[in-house]
């Protein structure tokens, strides 16, 4: 499986060296900015990311706007808030506003930090696998227009029963492959 990629946001260099010890492991690309402006060009340049940690109070903009930017460009990445100065109504704005998948207060317990981790990135990977299986149904839905287009006489019942109609099926054959590729590399054939 593809490394899952990890970006920090805090303007605090300690903070960030302490987050990326906890959470670096080799399935794991951990990338560290200290503003909202140099994360948003990381984010950019790697045209997402699957987790993003930020601090409520940046140099620059506060975290929970960063955040909805992040939201707005890479509805899929993972938003998770963390802050020393953690107040109800900063909460509720992370949540409504930024879709916050968790709100973090500072000091944070590291075993739970990690769990919290690990269970964002398997929401992340949820969403990425959903999303690719919604495709390979649209293209079977769009496979099953084209034979009931060629071939009006071929009932609902027919194909739902024998289901033995050849049909094209390199759509469909391309986005496993895209899937295997990217997701088992080491069990495909060259």
């Amino acid at each position: 499986m593809a490394k899952h990629t990890i970006l920090l946001v805090d303007d605090e260099r300690n903070i960030l060296n302490s987050l990326t010890r906890l959470l670096k492991t080799e399935d794991r690309q951990i990338i560290t900015a200290e503003t909202a402006t140099e994360a948003w060009e990381k984010i950019k340049s790697l045209n997402g990311v699957d987790l993003v940690i930020t601090d409520y109070r940046l140099p620059d903009i506060s975290g929970i706007e960063f955040l909805i930017k992040v939201k707005h460009a890479y509805p899929d990445t993972v938003r998770m808030l963390i802050t020393g100065y953690p107040d109800l109504y900063s909460a509720i704005q992370a949540i409504n506003m930024g879709q916050v998948y968790r709100y973090i207060p500072k000091p944070w317990d590291n075993e739970e930090l990690k769990l919290i981790v690990n269970q964002a990135l398997d929401y992340y990977d949820v969403i990425r696998d959903n999303r690719i299986l919604l495709q390979i149904a649209r293209q079977h839905a769009e496979l099953l227009a084209e034979v009931k287009k060629r071939y009006p006489e071929v009932s609902q019942s027919d194909i739902a029963k024998s289901g033995v109609y050849i049909i094209d099926e390199q759509k469909v054959s391309q986005t496993l492959i895209e899937f295997m590729k990217k997701y088992y590399p080491h069990q495909l054939k060259e």
